[in-house]
């Protein structure tokens, strides 16, 4: 492994933010969720080189943009976002198109590069990539098969093991998968979605799912259900030589009301 300083990455997701302060996602304070996770990442991983902020910014309130930015800009590095299935997309594009907090869909640093796929559907929850999302990672990967790549996105490409969430996923994953195939320079794909930690190998593949800054979703369980664990929060650190070191922080807040634990995921 390369002894070169790593770049140092933080990933963040779901945080379902709306426009009144103190709102509340299955009983959970989503300010307090966010803000608890913000001062965790200040104190224990100062000054990243950037953060990556996989989707569900707003929990379906546009509105709630300003609110997105001005909390994230806290951290006083560069947060690149993109969509999930409760982002407003023109909106969001309108609000971060510009500034420290910000849409992006492509980012190189040191020896590396990060694509952010959007997932989205309109007005449905589920995921999908569309021809142009593809052709974007097709472009960046052909273009740089010299850099080892982290590609994100929101939803999950692969099954969670939670029922009622894998009928969310990326419908066409075997698309995306059959693209990553032809690409050996991608080192790890990482989503947010499933408000749950999850990590697995496809080859050499690493497959990363990050926790919410909010509510917890219980894993294997057949309709929905929250989950006692607190937020959390993925860091990385990306080598020269495409090493990938990565691992989950939870940080303990008072989480309340946690009884409303079946119901329609907010």
């Amino acid at each position: 492994m390369s002894t070169a300083h790593p770049l140092r990455v933080i990933q963040i997701s779901d945080f379902h933010l709306q426009s009144a302060p103190g709102s509340r996602v299955w009983g959970v304070d989503v300010d307090a969720g966010l803000g608890a996770v913000l001062a965790h990442i200040q104190k224990h991983h100062p000054q990243p080189d950037f953060v990556l902020a996989t989707g569900d910014l707003v929990g379906d309130q546009p509105e709630a943009y300003p609110r997105v930015r001005q909390a994230l800009e806290t951290l006083g590095v560069p947060v690149y976002c993109l969509p999930g299935n409760h982002d407003v997309p023109a909106a969001m594009g309108q609000v971060l198109r510009t500034g420290q907090v910000r849409w992006a869909r492509y980012v190189e640093a040191a020896s590396w590069q990060v694509v952010l796929l959007d997932s989205s559907v309109a007005n449905s929850p589920t995921g999908h990539l569309a021809y142009r999302e593809l052709t974007l990672l097709d472009t960046a990967l052909a273009a740089h098969p010299e850099r080892h790549t982290l590609v994100c996105l929101h939803h999950n490409p692969v099954p969670s093991g939670t029922a009622w969430l894998d009928t969310m996923m990326v419908g066409n994953h075997s698309a995306l998968f059959a693209l990553l195939d032809r690409h050996p320079q991608v080192r790890a794909l990482a989503w947010g979605h499933i408000h749950a930690e999850f990590s697995d190998q496809r080859g050499a593949l690493r497959l990363l799912g990050t926790p919410s800054t909010c509510v917890q979703f219980k894993p294997d369980s057949a309709v929905p259900e929250a989950d006692a664990l607190p937020p959390g929060y993925r860091w990385l650190e990306l080598h020269a030589d495409g090493t990938l070191h990565t691992g989950v922080e939870r940080v303990e807040i008072s989480v309340r009301n946690l009884a409303l634990t079946r119901r329609v995921p907010a």
